[in-house]
Formats: C-alpha cells, sequence, structure tokens
C-alpha cells in the first residue's frame, strides 16, 4: 500500500462510505447518538468557559485581545473536544471492538466468539491504557498556553499535529487489539505508514470539528482504520 497522506484520508471516506451497510450498522448508531450528546456538551462548555475570561481582555496583552480572544475559543473547543471524545470512546469501546471485528470478516477473519462479561472490560482497560499515553501529553499542551501566553496563537497547529497522531493510533487501535497486540506494539505498527497516520488523523481531526458531521466520525474512522491496517498486511476483501 501507498504511505501518503492521501491514502490516509482515503481510508476515512470508505469508512463512511460502510456506515450504513447491513450487519455493520447496528454497531454504529448508538455510539453516534453517544457522540452527539457529548460532543455538544463539550462545545458549549468551550464557548462559555472562554467568553468568561475577563484576564484575555486585562493585562499588557489586551492590545491583542481581537487575536487572542478568537484563537482561545477555537483552541477550547480542540481542547474540550479532545478530552470529551475520550470519554465517548471509553464508553463506545465495546461497540467500536466489535465494529472492528465485522469488518475484519470482510477480509477473511473470523474472530473468537467473546461473552459481553470478558469483551466490556477488556476494551474499558485497553481505553484506560490509551489515556494514560496521550492524557498527559494533552495536559502538557493545554498547560504552556497559561505559562507562556505569546505561544497561544501556534498552539492550535501543535494540537492539531498531535491530535492527528492520536487519532489515527486511537482508531487503528480496535482491530490491533483484537488481534492481541500490546499498546507499545499498536504505536510501532502504525508508525510504519507514518504519512497515512497524519493524512488519516488529519482528516478525523478536521471532520470533528464539523457539527452534526462529527458524529458520524467516530465509527467511520474505526471502519477506515481497520481497512487500513487489513490492506497493511496486504490481504484484500472477500467479495460480497
Amino acid at each position: 500500500m501507498k504511505d501518503n497522506l492521501v491514502s490516509g484520508a482515503g481510508y476515512l471516506l470508505k469508512g463512511f462510505a460502510l456506515l450504513n451497510e447491513p450487519g455493520i450498522r447496528r454497531y454504529v448508531w448508538l455510539p453516534i447518538l453517544m457522540n452527539l450528546v457529548i460532543l455538544t456538551a463539550g462545545v458549549y462548555w468551550a464557548v462559555g468557559y472562554v467568553t468568561g475570561m475577563d484576564w484575555l481582555h486585562e493585562g499588557w496583552w489586551a492590545w491583542l485581545a481581537w487575536l487572542i480572544v478568537p484563537v482561545a475559543v477555537l483552541l477550547s473547543v480542540m481542547v474540550s473536544g479532545y478530552f470529551f471524545s475520550a470519554i465517548l470512546l471509553l464508553l463506545a469501546s465495546p461497540f467500536y471492538g466489535l465494529l472492528a471485528g465485522k469488518i475484519e470478516e470482510r477480509y477473511g477473519i473470523v474472530a473468537p466468539e467473546e461473552s459481553l462479561a470478558s469483551l466490556i472490560p477488556r476494551t474499558l482497560g485497553r481505553e484506560l491504557v490509551k489515556m494514560a499515553y496521550y492524557m498527559p501529553r494533552y495536559l502538557l499542551l493545554f498547560v504552556i498556553p497559561w505559562l507562556l501566553p505569546l505561544l497561544i496563537p501556534v498552539m492550535p497547529f501543535v494540537w492539531f499535529a498531535f491530535g492527528s497522531w492520536v487519532m489515527s493510533l486511537q482508531y487503528s487501535d480496535y482491530t490491533l487489539d483484537n488481534h492481541q497486540k500490546d499498546f507499545r506494539s499498536s504505536r510501532k505498527i502504525v508508525a510504519e505508514t507514518r504519512w497515512t497516520a497524519y493524512g488519516f488523523g488529519a482528516s478525523v481531526s478536521l471532520l470533528m470539528a464539523v457539527p452534526v458531521l462529527n458524529c458520524l466520525v467516530p465509527p467511520a474512522a474505526v471502519i477506515g482504520a481497520t481497512m487500513w491496517q487489513m490492506e497493511r498486511e496486504q490481504r484484500q476483501p472477500r467479495l460480497r
């Protein structure tokens, strides 16, 4: 497979194309509803938080308020989006593991049956492992603008770059977890096609900023990332 930004974005588009396929949509629509509720709450909180920050209009940097306030709103929406998305992914992880399994079946892989009593704690535990990886890094990026306000204009770009990597890793991990890969191995595998990873993750991050459409992005990303990892292993989908 080609390793480039366009290929990464293409896998997300392939994921959208399969959202309503028979046998797949049952794993899609409940997480979409959860996403709608959680992300709406996140954006509402972020905008209200920034608009109530009087210090942005005070002090020696007040003359830059025309620049700092819009950027701070954008940064806060991005931050809240990532944090509230983490909550969603934690709650929806069992559905996404099953969704990845259904896509794997199209490539000739049939996972052994797993009871809900086993699936739920396993997938929740995996999400906590991922959160332990990226949450400290997100917190560091969150603190930097408070310590160095002059860096506020560039921080959305830093968030976007790191967020793109995290998104590609997050959504690829469902199928890699199904194949008993530990999280360290998942990071190495995703990094093997780094440009595809950034193209995929950037597309996810951009569409997550689009109201309504962002509710469809997580399941589409699970589907697209699973297809990406299957084709990275040079597997071909079976004719249906």
